[in-house]
């Protein structure tokens, strides 16, 4: 495959959503087994070097889209892993500190606790909430910090 074919491919699957470079690299490596490496890695750069593929642009806006799907700062952190972004951006661009995992941990708490009622701190109910706020990857300080408040605001049973 020539260079001009992959390139398209790969402007082809940007338009479509940003792509790190590691999954660009990849997509391009399994849809197009004979290209050699060093090409798809050429065609890469340049884009890269023309600022067309961009994985700051890529990290930005996934976390944004993570976000609005209510999973928190280590979910997050973990998936770009996975995407092959250096560590050094990902602590650029996502910070543990940001104001938006508490209401984002605070907007599913209210959620779901709405479904499950008044419940007290160490019940069924509040472990519920505790593992499903660690299972989509708000830090744990930010977990205790509000359910506490919900425990508070919506009163215990028992």
């Amino acid at each position: 495959m020539d260079a001009a074919s992959l390139r398209k491919k790969a402007m082809d699957a940007l338009a479509r959503r940003e792509h790190s470079f590691f999954e660009l690299t990849k997509k391009l490596q399994d849809k197009h087994p004979e290209a050699e490496e060093s090409q798809i890695q050429f065609v890469l750069e340049r884009l890269r070097s023309q600022n067309l593929q961009s994985d700051a642009r890529f990290v930005e806006s996934f976390i944004r889209y993570r976000k609005s799907k209510g999973f928190g700062f280590y979910h997050i952190k973990n998936d770009l892993l996975g995407r092959g972004v250096g560590r050094d951006l990902i602590d650029d661009m996502l910070n543990i500190r940001d104001d938006d995992w508490i209401e984002l941990a605070t907007s599913l708490v209210n959620r779901r606790g709405a479904l499950l009622g008044a419940f007290s701190f160490g019940s069924s109910e509040y472990h519920k909430l505790a593992r499903l706020l660690k299972s989509r990857g708000f830090p744990s300080a930010v977990s205790s910090k509000i359910l506490k408040a919900y425990i508070f605001e919506h009163g215990e049973k028992g």
